[in-house]
């Protein structure tokens, strides 16, 4: 019997081995380009989403403790607004300015600016919002004929260390601590001049940082130091003789402090201050420069914001008290009181991380209770009476004094005359107030900004015998200190 082989060769599997196909290796690398870029666009989308939810859902701040100001608010919709185009630039603004945990992301942004810059002579230069916000809110062009020099002011000093904040918003915690009450004594060695210093300092966002300083930069013209002198001539005009009339324009931590090394062009705040005293007619000129520059080595100046410290606030009020022909209570009979962590306005408006990082102490002292205080409107509607020191927050603690600006402040005190003080100053003005408190029977502070009625009648009805104008350079060399004090004149 016949075997059917056909049938059996076809009912085996025959295993038989196929040659692999050849993978190239730029085969590879397409393979792996893509499976890599899916997966960064995964995770791009993740971020893109995370991100838009974060800017879009998060908690929105209104008002910034470092920077000292209200945020943008949501724009007012209208058919004219959408029109106009103002609702659709309010709307981008109110995105920009406020976002969520804004502080944390600025002071992170600041923390990686200060590790990035362009070295240029020594001077580090930021790039920041093509112009200054400090310089637009503390100081105008500096004009044709602007005060500008190039050498450095004086040799470099370091001073003090205050208030801190806390918050979404806010960058630092201030904690108010328990008053010293030992007696402060004055500081007066003379120590040798440090020698030169190499370091030139960094700008950043035209504040000069140096040593763990804002510095702003002053420049100053010869045509706002006119504007000033004149209008101040023309209170003393009005007033006549029976008013003692002082000016003191008060220099700025540049004068004390500005780097040796560096070749960034600035004014001259004492040759603006000299040239004002030039153009004055029967006003006593009082320049603390000299009287200052005796204690830069002590914290007169507050190195994070543009304010002077108490400190140097009660030498240049020595100084007036000793012009004027009135007594003085010394510093030790004050009880001091001090404020940690303080980080001011120049970090808000440089977004330097050397302040940020550096917190000072914001001090402050607080005369016997010799005295009392009432608070009036800007149009001299009765307030409230209370202390002269308030309680002030992070940023903002300089409004220890007084509570700030926008009010009328009336003191009375038991100093040992009849004399009246007016002062008519910007805020350095306010840090020479509890120093004067032993000084003259009543004191009258008025902002040059926040005041509603005529400033001579409102003198003479309260029967002043002395005025005082105080205020920094910024507004009455660079500023519109003048502007501001000839409208109190005519309105």
């Amino acid at each position: 019997m016949k075997k059917n082989f056909t049938n059996d060769i076809e009912n085996i599997d025959i295993d038989v081995k196929l040659p692999e196909p050849v993978v190239t290796v730029e085969e590879r690398r397409v393979k792996l380009r893509k499976r890599l870029s899916r997966i960064n666009v995964t995770i791009f989308a993740f971020l893109l989403a995370g991100t838009s939810g974060f800017l879009l859902l998060g908690k929105r701040p209104v008002m910034s403790d470092t920077e000292n100001r209200k945020l943008a608010p949501f724009p007012v919709f209208s058919k004219e607004t959408l029109l106009s185009g103002e609702f659709s630039n309010g709307l981008s603004e109110f995105f920009n300015d406020t976002t969520p945990k804004r502080t944390k992301l600025k002071n992170l942004a600041a923390s990686i600016k200060d590790h990035a810059g362009i070295e240029m002579g020594g001077v580090k230069v930021y790039t920041v919002n093509n112009g200054s916000a400090a310089a637009n809110k503390f100081n105008s062009p500096a004009g044709t004929n602007a005060r500008v020099t190039a050498p450095p002011v004086t040799a470099p000093v370091i001073t003090e260390a205050p208030p801190a904040v806390t918050g979404d918003e806010a960058a630092v915690t201030e904690v108010t601590a328990e008053a010293v009450t030992e007696p402060v004594t004055e500081a007066v060695t003379e120590a040798p001049p440090p020698p030169p210093d190499d370091n030139a300092g960094e700008l950043s966002n035209d504040i000069m940082i140096y040593k763990n300083r804002g510095i702003m930069i002053f420049y100053g013209s010869d045509e706002c130091c006119d504007d000033y002198a004149s209008v101040i001539n023309e209170y003393k005009s009005r007033l006549g003789d029976g008013v003692n009339v002082f000016n003191m324009v008060c220099p700025t931590a540049m004068t004390f402090y500005w780097p040796d090394k560096s070749d960034i062009s600035h004014g001259d705040e004492n040759a603006s201050m000299e040239y004002i005293k030039s153009q004055l007619n029967n006003i006593t000129d009082i320049n603390t420069i000299n009287t200052l520059r005796e204690h830069k080595d002590e914290p007169i100046y507050s190195r994070t914001d543009h304010h002077w410290q108490a400190l140097g606030a009660y030498y240049a009020a020595k100084q007036f008290a000793e012009t004027a022909g009135v007594p003085f209570a010394d510093i030790s009979t004050y009880e001091k009181n001090v404020i940690p962590d303080y980080v001011g306005t120049l970090y808000g408006y440089s977004g330097a991380a050397a302040l940020n990082d550096n917190p000072e102490d914001f001090v402050y002292y607080v005369p016997e209770k010799n005295y009392t205080v009432r608070y009036y409107s800007t149009s001299f509607e009765y307030s409230y009476e209370g202390s002269l020191f308030q309680e002030a927050y992070g940023v903002s603690a300089y409004c220890t004094y007084m509570g700030g600006d926008e009010q009328i402040v009336h003191l009375e005190t038991q100093a040992p005359n009849e004399r009246t003080l007016f002062i008519i100053k910007d805020s350095y003005g306010n840090a020479l107030v509890p120093f004067l408190t032993g000084s003259f029977k009543n004191i009258f502070v008025v902002d040059m900004r926040y005041f509603d009625m005529n400033i001579i009648n409102f003198m003479q009805e309260h029967g002043a015998t002395d005025l005082l104008f105080a205020m920094n350079t910024f507004s009455a060399a660079g500023g519109s200190g003048s502007y501001n004090l000839s409208v109190l004149l005519n309105q």
